[in-house]
C-alpha cells in the first residue's frame, strides 16, 4: 500500500471532524473567542437548528487587517507563545483551532473592527477557501456568520439529532457561559423568537433562575469555602429541587464550562442520601484554581480537565455542599433511596420475562393471572406479596401502575380529555421550551393540548382523563427535560413511557387493599403483562419446591 501526503482539504475536515461535532461545538468556539477578546456583550442569531446559520456578534477588542486573515490560518493565535504557557493557560481558548475548523465544513465570514480604525475589515470562506475580502462600516467587536454548517460532510449532517436536540445543545452551551461571566450581556434569538436576554446590570440569582429554572431561584443558597490556592463557591438548590438528568450540574474551572468525573462524583457524594436513585441535584459551581494546577490540555473540544490534586477538589466540594445542606435543615436520610430487599428476593430467580410469560401461559386468562393470588402482604410499601398453591410472588407496585398507565396512553385509550377551567401555566427554560416546540403536537395526540404562553411558558389547557390527578407540570419537565429519540414512533413511545412512570404509584407510597385488589385486576385487563414499558420484570415468581429446597425440606 502506497503511503501518501494527503491534501490540505482532507487535512482540515479531519481536524475540523475533532472540535466540530455538531452546531453546539461552533458556538462554544466562538463564544469563547469572543470572551476572550474582552466583549461585555455578546448577540447570538440562530436559524434551523444552527445548521442554516449561526450568527455571533460581540463588542470585544476586534481585529486589524493583518490579525483577521491570521485568525483563518490553523494553529494561529493570540493567546499562548512558548510551552511554558500551556501550564498556565488564563484564556479559554488557545489552540487557535476553532477558525479554520469551523470554514473548513461552512461558507463562512468574518467580520472585525479595532476601536482605532475608521472602517472594518471582512473575509469569506467556503469549506476553508477564501472567496472575497475587503472593508465594510460596522461597530467595534468581532462578527461571525457560520451558514450552511456541514454542506461538505453530508455524513456528519445525517448522524444529527432532531433540531431541537441540537437547539437545546446550543442553547445548554449559551447558558453555562451566561452562569460563568455575569459581567457579559448575553442576547439568543431563534428565527423570530427572542430566547433570552441576560443583560449583565441584571442580579445574578434572577439570570440562574432564567437558566436553571424558577424553582431552583426559589430554592436557591449560596455558598463558598476557601483553601491555599483554591475558591469554591456558587449556588445549589434544596433536595427537592431535583431533576432526572446530570445536565442541571453546571460545574466550572475558572471560567470554564467543564464535565470531570471528580467533581461531578464529589456533587454526587455531596447529595447522597437525599435523593431518589435516578435523580439529580441542581447546582452552579464553580472551581477557582491557580492555572498551574489543572490541565486544560486534554482534550480536542476542551470540556475536560484534569486536576494535579483531584483528591482534595474532591473533599472541599462534598464538604461545602454538606454544610450548605446541613445549615438549611437537610440531613441525610436513606429512605428516599430504594428500600433494600431482603436476602431471599436477592436470589436469581426467574431474571428472563419469557419464563414468567410461560407461568401466565398456563392460567386461564378469564380468571385472570394476577387477580387469582392471594395478597399476603406488603413489604416495605413497595412490593406486594402473593401466592397461589405452587408458588411465591414479589410484585413492584410502581412497574405494575407504570405498565398500566402506559398501555391505556398509547392505545388512546385515555376516556376522553378533560378541559380545564384555568389553564395550567408551566415555565421551561429555553433548553426545554425548544424541547416542548417539536412534540407539542405529539402530547396533543395523546390528550395534553398545551400552547406557548409568552417567551418562555406554555399554557396547559387540556389533559387526559386518566392523568387529571397527576402533576402536570413536573410531568411536562419529566418530558422535555432530556432528549428524545429522533424517529417519530420511539418519540412516542418514549413520551408515553415518562408519562406513565411520573404518573404512575411511587414506591414507598402505602395501598389499601382495594386498591391492591384494583391494581391485580387492571394487570389482568392489560393482557397480564410481565414487564414495564423499560423491560423492567413486574414480579419475581419463587416455587414452593425451590422454597422447600431453600430451608432443607427437599434434597432435589
Amino acid at each position: 500500500m502506497k503511503v501518501r501526503l494527503l491534501p490540505k482539504g482532507l487535512i482540515d475536515m479531519i481536524a475540523a471532524g475533532e472540535v466540530i461535532e455538531r452546531p453546539a461545538s461552533v458556538v462554544k468556539e466562538l463564544i469563547e473567542n469572543s470572551i476572550d477578546a474582552d466583549a461585555t456583550s455578546i448577540s447570538i442569531e440562530l436559524t434551523g437548528a444552527g445548521i442554516e446559520l449561526i450568527r455571533i456578534a460581540d463588542n470585544g477588542s476586534g481585529m486589524d487587517e493583518s490579525d483577521l486573515e491570521t485568525s483563518i490560518l490553523r494553529h494561529a493565535t493570540s493567546k499562548i507563545n512558548s510551552a511554558d504557557d500551556l501550564f498556565n493557560i488564563r484564556t479559554l481558548g488557545f489552540r487557535g483551532e476553532a477558525i479554520p475548523s469551523i470554514a473548513s465544513v461552512s461558507r463562512m465570514m468574518i467580520s472585525s473592527r479595532q476601536e482605532q480604525s475608521s472602517s472594518g475589515s471582512f473575509v469569506e470562506m467556503e469549506a476553508g477557501e477564501i472567496t472575497g475580502r475587503g472593508k465594510k462600516g460596522m461597530p467595534q467587536g468581532t462578527v461571525v456568520e457560520v451558514r450552511d454548517l456541514f454542506f461538505n460532510m453530508p455524513a456528519r449532517k445525517k448522524f444529527l439529532k432532531t433540531p431541537a436536540t441540537e437547539q437545546k445543545n446550543m442553547l445548554d452551551v449559551i447558558s453555562r457561559y451566561a452562569l460563568a461571566h455575569p459581567d457579559i450581556t448575553f442576547s439568543v434569538t431563534s428565527g423570530e423568537r427572542k430566547i433570552f436576554n441576560l443583560t449583565s446590570s441584571m442580579p445574578t440569582a434572577e439570570r440562574a433562575g432564567i437558566i436553571a429554572g424558577t424553582d431552583f431561584k426559589e430554592n436557591m443558597k449560596e455558598f463558598t469555602r476557601k483553601a491555599p490556592g483554591i475558591h469554591v463557591h456558587g449556588m445549589l438548590a434544596s433536595p427537592e429541587v431535583n431533576r432526572p438528568t446530570r445536565s442541571s450540574i453546571y460545574a466550572f474551572a475558572n471560567g470554564r464550562s467543564v464535565k470531570d468525573a471528580v467533581v461531578t462524583s464529589a456533587v454526587l457524594e455531596g447529595f447522597s442520601g437525599m435523593l431518589m436513585r435516578g435523580r439529580y441535584p441542581v447546582i452552579v459551581l464553580f472551581i477557582d484554581i491557580d492555572p498551574a494546577d489543572v490541565d486544560v490540555n486534554v482534550h480536542p473540544t476542551k470540556a475536560e480537565v484534569r486536576f494535579r490534586e483531584p483528591s482534595r477538589i474532591y473533599g472541599l466540594i462534598v464538604s461545602i455542599i454538606r454544610e450548605t445542606l446541613s445549615s438549611s435543615g437537610h440531613n441525610r436520610y436513606e429512605s428516599v433511596c430504594e428500600p433494600e430487599m431482603p436476602y431471599i428476593i436477592k436470589r436469581p430467580v426467574y431474571e428472563n420475562p419469557a419464563l414468567q410469560t410461560s407461568f401466565i401461559q398456563e392460567y386461564d386468562k378469564p380468571h385472570g393471572f394476577y387477580s387469582n393470588k392471594s395478597v399476603i402482604g406488603v413489604l416495605k410499601s413497595t412490593y406486594v406479596l402473593l401466592s397461589d398453591d405452587d408458588a411465591f410472588y414479589i410484585l413492584d407496585q410502581h412497574a405494575s401502575h407504570e405498565r398500566i398507565v402506559f398501555d391505556r396512553l398509547n392505545r388512546s385509550d385515555i376516556s376522553g380529555s378533560q378541559s380545564l377551567l384555568h389553564p395550567i401555566v408551566v415555565e421551561l427554560t429555553a433548553q426545554e421550551f425548544a424541547a416542548f416546540e417539536e412534540i407539542m403536537d405529539q402530547l396533543e395526540a395523546i390528550g395534553i393540548e398545551a400552547e406557548p404562553f409568552g417567551e418562555s411558558e406554555i399554557a396547559v389547557r387540556t389533559v387526559p382523563t386518566l392523568l387529571r390527578d397527576s402533576d402536570i407540570k413536573d410531568i411536562i419537565h419529566e418530558i422535555v427535560h432530556e432528549p428524545l429519540p429522533r424517529q417519530r414512533d420511539e418519540r412516542r413511545k418514549e413520551i408515553i413511557s415518562r408519562i406513565a412512570c411520573h404518573s404512575s404509584v411511587r414506591a414507598g407510597k402505602p395501598l389499601t387493599q382495594p386498591e391492591i385488589a384494583a391494581l391485580l385486576r387492571q394487570l389482568d385487563e392489560a393482557g397480564a403483562p410481565t414487564t414495564c414499558p423499560h423491560g423492567r420484570p413486574i414480579f419475581k415468581r419463587i416455587s414452593l419446591e425451590e422454597i422447600e429446597r431453600w430451608i432443607g425440606r427437599r434434597t432435589s
